[in-house]
C-alpha cells in the first residue's frame, strides 16, 4: 500500500463526486463492482472527513461573534453569528484548512469497474489516466 499526501480540498472533491454518484438512482441500481468500490471508498474516507469537519467547527467557534461578556451570539436556528471581520477571518481560515494536507494510504483493489472514474486517480493504487496533451501547430 502506498501512502499519499492529499489536501482537504481534494478530499472534499472526492466525497462530493462519490455522493453525486451515490445519489443517482440509476447508478446505484446498476449494482456494479464500481458502485460497491465507491461505497467502500466512501466508508474508508469517513474518518478523514470527520477530522476535517471537526477542524471546520473549531474555526467557526473561534470566529463566532460574542457579546460584551463573551457569550456566543446565535441566530434563530442556533448557529453562530459572525461579525463582518469575523466572517472575513473565518473565510480566510477555511481556505487555509482546505489547503492543509494529510497522509492516507491509497486504496488497493483492482481497477475493474472504476476505470472510468477519473476523479479516483491518485486515490486508488495503479489507477492512472492519460494526460491530455495540447497540440501546437507549427506555422
Amino acid at each position: 500500500m502506498a501512502k499519499v499526501t492529499k489536501t482537504y480540498q481534494e478530499l472534499i472533491q472526492l466525497a462530493n463526486a462519490i455522493n453525486i454518484l451515490s445519489g443517482s438512482k440509476e447508478h446505484v441500481e446498476a449494482n456494479t463492482k464500481g458502485v460497491k468500490k465507491l461505497q467502500k471508498i466512501g466508508a474508508k474516507i469517513k474518518s478523514e472527513l470527520e477530522a476535517y469537519n471537526e477542524k471546520l467547527e473549531d474555526l467557526r467557534l473561534d470566529n463566532a461573534h460574542t457579546d460584551e461578556s463573551g457569550a456566543l451570539i446565535l441566530d434563530d436556528k442556533g448557529g453562530y453569528k459572525f461579525s463582518k471581520d469575523g466572517l472575513k477571518k473565518l473565510n480566510k481560515d477555511i481556505k487555509g484548512l482546505l489547503e492543509q494536507t494529510f497522509d492516507i494510504y491509497q486504496f488497493t483493489f483492482s481497477n475493474e469497474g472504476i476505470e472510468n472514474y477519473g476523479f479516483l486517480e491518485g486515490w486508488v493504487e495503479g489507477l492512472e489516466f492519460p494526460k491530455e496533451v495540447e497540440e501546437v501547430e507549427a506555422e
